[in-house]
């Protein structure tokens, strides 16, 4: 139940609007990372591998395990509490998670002062101005580069990996699938959340806000992540179609097949219940 349920709408409206195409919060705006920071700036190239080094650095995960795992779902979903629910081992795998690097990058631009402008823009309706996560896609670009070249590197080790993503792109899960086998890897486990499109964004909705009330409170350095309603949209063709994220991650078996690469892959489609219980609505394995 929310509090302020018209000021949840109203701040979320603002936010849209600074989010659309053009405007300074767009993740293609001249305000992102990507774009202050050329590729041939020495200074950021030495940043972003000192952010490497340090999110290699914040675990020690099991080497030779070749095993993967993959998360698939839209935004809002929750890929992060499921795994923490499913898998009982979890500190053995290495966890490669752009919000993390997000997280990371925000608060170093933070420090650098590069968004001290957007940061005392006029408040919103409930008062307050633009939380730091909110910022989030300003860092887009250059987390996902980023979360790519850990990838890499601890694929490249023959890390246990637990590769968290979206799987909106419909190339996203063979090339991935393609890079695990290139390195020998022997078992994926793709866990895919089935959620109807409204109760992403609610979802979505729900822990930013919740988030940014604490930040409001001073309770939260960082406050929620705001998540445009069109980057859940992108997830489904139609409203009453499964996303295709979940498309994509039942399509690992199907190159499993065609390959023959990877001895073992399994994919597990998860769907909250309406009693709340996760339940699973769909399963598949490819094994040698």
């Amino acid at each position: 139940m929310h509090l302020f349920p018209d000021l949840r709408g109203q701040v979320a409206g603002q936010l849209t609007a600074l989010s659309a195409p053009g405007a300074p919060l767009h993740r293609d705006s001249d305000q992102s990372t990507a774009r202050l920071y050329l590729r041939s700036d020495i200074g950021r190239a030495r940043f972003q591998k000192d952010t490497i080094d340090w999110y290699l650095s914040q675990a020690n995960p099991r080497l030779g395990g070749r095993t993967a795992i993959v998360t698939a779902g839209p935004p809002g979903a929750g890929k992060s509490a499921l795994l923490r629910a499913r898998i009982a081992d979890l500190d053995e795998y290495r966890i490669i998670d752009a919000d993390i690097i997000k997280d990371h990058l925000i608060r170093q631009a933070i420090a650098d002062g590069i968004y001290d402008r957007l940061l005392a823009t006029a408040p919103f309706a409930d008062g307050h101005g633009l939380a730091p996560r909110e910022l989030s896609a300003l860092v887009h670009v250059e987390s996902v580069r980023l979360a790519e070249a850990i990838r890499q590197t601890c694929t490249s080790r023959k890390e246990n990996v637990v590769i968290e993503g979206t799987l909106t792109w419909h190339r996203q899960g063979p090339n991935i699938f393609r890079e695990l086998a290139d390195n020998d890897y022997v078992d994926v486990e793709v866990y895919g959340i089935d959620i109807e499109q409204k109760e992403a964004h609610e979802s979505a909705l729900d822990r930013w806000w919740k988030l940014r009330l604490e930040w409001a409170k001073g309770q939260h350095d960082l406050g929620g992540r705001f998540t445009p309603a069109d980057a859940i949209d992108m997830c489904y063709q139609t409203a009453s179609a499964e996303s295709v994220c979940t498309a994509n991650a039942k399509n690992f078996i199907n190159t499993a097949i065609q390959t023959g690469e990877i001895p073992r892959v399994h994919v597990t489609i998860l769907r909250r219940s309406a009693t709340g219980p996760i339940e699973v609505i769909y399963e598949r394995s490819y094994l040698q």
